[in-house]
């Protein structure tokens, strides 16, 4: 919903109605994960995607439909339907898809979360008796029961998923905030990684105890810029299991401090630059300062896939490649039950 929430606020502004069709789970191959959006107003303007084509021209009819006084549906598309030859997906997957009406209500209380950064989720009933009927779930809420407990598991997590309340199917939408980035060291590749950084949705931090490298201009996409010793700073720092943290100061008066910390942190993700032979060196020097070799087995380094990178650009191409391959072998991206939103 994040992609098209600006739409959605234009067209219920303008009084109109408008229909919502969300990707709930996938089997296999799919083009997009659970969360993915496609919304429809009552004009005939469509906003977002759920496959990249392939089924949204049979989508955006059930989406009339709704619109026309319909009922809310659950749609499976795949390879083995009857018609799937017309609507089914090339890359021989399984998309099921929840249309219904959006509700402008809730969607002021969504837009708010999301723009402050404070998580919250929609529960939405996709099979039973209630199907279509939606509660707002906040991280810190004092709503009770099984649907506000297991909502609230997924949200602390950042998942979209599928949760079962007795006899219903209920699918959560996770508006979670970005998660977090952090890079050391104030040079010329750390500006690309930055960059990169918040290009794939995350809250970007750089730290460096020298002052007059730490500046907007230097690093225009940073969502933060800390004057710090890095290790003092990481201390402090909020960090959870989307936690990135990269470390390109390659000095070790820097990178041992910073990196003792994060090895026994809950970062998802922790990558160290330097050649092969600064990294020997540096983990020698961790394992002095009481480092586990259980420890040391998290930290990416040299930092980034091996693609041959060598200018910034490049090396914070390969630094992004290496965090999504990293967090998508944790979260199976065909996974209905646990797929980041």
């Amino acid at each position: 919903m994040k992609d098209v929430l600006e739409t959605l606020e234009r067209w219920t502004g303008e009084g109109l109605r408008v229909a919502t069709a969300t990707v709930v789970s996938t089997e296999r191959s799919a083009p997009r994960d659970p969360g993915a959006v496609l919304a429809v107003s009552e004009r005939g303007e469509v906003a977002g995607s759920v496959t990249g084509g392939c089924v949204e021209p049979a989508v955006y009819e059930e989406a009339q439909a709704v619109l026309a006084g319909g009922p809310p549906r659950l749609l499976r598309y795949g390879i083995a339907d009857d018609d799937a030859f017309e609507v089914g997906l090339p890359c021989g997957g399984t998309v099921h898809i929840f249309v219904d009406l959006l509700d402008p209500a809730l969607l002021v209380p969504i837009a708010e979360a999301i723009r402050a950064e404070r998580p919250v989720a929609l529960a939405v009933k996709v099979t039973g008796p209630a199907i279509g009927e939606k509660h707002l779930v906040h991280a810190g809420g004092d709503t009770n029961g099984e649907l506000a407990g297991q909502a609230r598991a997924l949200l602390a997590r950042g998942e979209t998923g599928f949760v079962t309340v007795g006899e219903d199917e209920v699918f959560v939408s996770s508006f979670a905030p970005r998660p977090r980035m952090y890079v050391f060291g104030a040079i010329d590749f750390a500006s690309s990684v930055a960059s990169i950084g918040r290009f794939l949705g995350y809250r970007v931090t750089v730290c460096d105890a020298r002052a007059k490298f730490v500046t907007p201009e230097r690093f225009p996409d940073a969502d933060e810029l800390v004057v710090e010793w890095p290790d003092r700073f990481l201390e402090q720092a909020p960090i959870d299991e989307r936690t990135v943290i990269c470390c390109l100061t390659h000095d070790n008066k820097f990178d041992v401090p910073i990196l003792k910390t994060a090895v026994r942190s809950q970062a998802g993700y922790i990558g160290a630059m330097g050649s092969r032979r600064t990294t020997e060196r540096r983990a020698e020097h961790l394992r002095e300062q009481g480092v586990t070799e259980d420890e040391l087995a998290r930290i990416h380094a040299p930092i980034g896939l091996p693609i041959g990178s060598r200018s910034p650009e490049e090396v914070a191409v390969a630094v992004a490649a290496q965090i999504i391959s990293v967090f998508n072998s944790k979260t199976p991206r065909v996974s209905a039950k646990a797929a980041t939103a």
